[in-house]
C-alpha cells in the first residue's frame, strides 16, 4: 500500500507524521481505520466478557476473513449473566470504518432489578437504562412514609448492589394537614 506523505512544513511536524504512520503500520486493525478503503472494514475486537455474531459466516469463515464487506453487520453479545452497554449492532461504512466507534460497547454484570423499585416510594436511577455495574440508585418515600435504611446504593463490579434496599415505612404520625402547614 502507497501511503502519499505530504511534505512536512517544520522538523516536528514532519517527525510527528513519521511517527503517525509508523504507528499505523504497526497495527493493521488501526491501519484500516485511518485510512478510506472501499473494499470494507477490517475485523474488530469483541467487548470484553462478549463476543461478536457473524451473520451468514461460518465458523471456518470467521477465522479466514480478514475484511468484512460495506453494509455488512455485526451484533455484539455478552456472556453468562450480563448486558451490552452501548451500540449493540455496529455497521460497515463506505469509508472502510465501523459505525459509533466513538461509543464504547461494554459487557457489564447486571445488579437485581427488585432493588429498582420500592413500595411506597420512587427510585430515581443514574444512568438510566439496565441496572449494572455503576448504576447508582436513589431512594425516597411517598408523603405519609418514612425511608429506613440507606437512601442509595451502588451496583459494584460483582452484579450486587452495596447496600441493603430500604423501605418506606407508614409514618403514624403525618397527617395532610401537617405535611401542608410544614411546606
Amino acid at each position: 500500500m502507497a501511503i502519499e506523505r505530504p511534505a512536512p512544513t517544520s522538523m516536528c511536524g514532519g517527525m510527528a507524521l513519521s511517527l503517525l504512520l509508523l504507528i499505523a503500520s504497526s497495527f493493521p486493525a488501526l491501519t484500516a481505520a485511518v485510512h478510506n478503503t472501499s473494499s470494507g472494514c477490517a475485523i474488530i475486537r469483541p467487548p470484553r466478557d462478549g463476543g461478536i455474531r457473524y451473520r451468514g459466516l461460518t465458523q471456518e469463515q470467521i477465522r479466514s476473513v480478514q475484511v468484512l464487506p460495506v453494509d455488512y453487520e455485526i451484533e455484539y453479545i455478552c456472556r453468562g449473566n450480563r448486558v451490552i452497554v452501548g451500540p449493540k449492532v455496529r455497521k460497515c461504512l463506505p469509508n472502510g470504518t465501523w459505525t459509533d466507534l466513538s461509543q464504547r460497547s461494554r459487557c457489564l454484570l447486571l445488579c437485581p432489578r427488585v432493588w429498582t423499585s420500592l413500595e411506597n416510594g420512587h427510585v430515581a436511577e443514574w444512568p438510566p437504562g439496565p441496572p449494572v455495574e455503576g448504576t447508582v440508585l436513589h431512594y425516597s418515600c411517598l408523603p405519609g412514609f418514612n425511608l429506613t435504611g440507606i437512601n442509595a446504593t451502588h451496583c459494584n463490579k460483582m452484579g450486587k448492589w452495596d447496600t441493603s434496599k430500604p423501605v418506606c415505612q407508614y409514618d403514624r404520625h403525618y397527617t395532610a394537614i401537617n405535611a401542608q402547614a410544614n411546606a
